[in-house]
């Protein structure tokens, strides 16, 4: 999951501030069910039939987390975006270059972008949820990071990595981080070492990666609640250091 939210966050662009939308009150149950329902029914007359579902149920609550998020960044001084222009993925897929031709997506994210990012340099968090395979209920996760950046950007990044790996190594090693994401840092890597530098470079594993990525597994409780935003929101805090670094290359 974490990898195909990434990769559509990469090509999203920043717009304007909030627009005005409800209180977010949590995801509901009828939520779970339309994206089960499309799941097994994907196509476009059954999302016809089953739009103000969508609308009712998870585009206008999702509008509504976004704008949320929005307000604990700015709240906790976060230079993060969050309202419901940028935030919210297209339930379309791009079927164009796909052998799978299902018109619509059933892993839902959100996104929240470091104030500044380039479109092609993207860095930030975002939650996701899925229909799980077996079962009526969600798989959700929540993160952050830089996926897959492209050759520039990660030359630039291990340029970044070889001079100041101790403030990267401080940041994924302070408790406050370790404590939410045990897993630290993760993501694709090469097998050796990139040309230029040494085998024995004390951050040698980090410069091997080609992505940067950490994350969390939530519970279904959490999309449920209104304290959504507070969860995602202190996750996020304790994950800061580590998006600011890779975003001030």
């Amino acid at each position: 999951m974490a990898r195909r939210l990434l990769g559509a966050m990469a090509k999203k662009i920043l717009s304007p501030p909030d627009e005005a939308a409800p209180i977010f009150d949590g995801f509901s149950k009828e939520m779970f069910k339309f994206l089960h329902g499309l799941k097994k029914n994907n196509n476009k007359e059954w999302f016809e039939n089953h739009r103000d579902e969508y609308e009712h149920f998870l585009r206008e609550p999702s509008k509504a987390l976004a704008n949320a998020m929005g307000v604990f960044f700015r709240e906790h001084k976060m230079p993060i975006i969050g309202n419901a222009k940028t935030s919210l993925f297209r339930i379309n897929r791009d079927i164009r270059f796909s052998k799978d031709k299902s018109p619509y997506k059933t892993h839902i994210g959100l996104s929240f972008s470091l104030d500044g990012s380039k479109k092609e340099e993207w860095c930030g968090y975002y939650i996701g949820f899925e229909p799980v395979k077996t079962g009526k209920g969600m798989s959700v996760f929540a993160g952050g990071g830089v996926y897959m950046p492209m050759p520039p950007h990660l030359k630039r990044i291990r340029a970044k990595i070889d001079r100041d790996y101790k403030t990267l190594s401080k940041a994924i090693g302070a408790k406050s981080f370790s404590t939410i994401y045990p897993k630290g840092l993760t993501g694709e890597s090469l097998k050796r070492i990139p040309a230029g530098y040494p085998e024995d470079h004390p951050a040698a594993e980090l410069l091997k990666m080609k992505s940067f990525l950490f994350g969390v597994d939530l519970s279904e409780d959490n999309l449920l609640s209104e304290d959504l935003p507070d969860v995602l929101g202190k996750a996020f805090l304790a994950g800061l250091p580590v998006v600011q670094f890779f975003g001030s290359l």
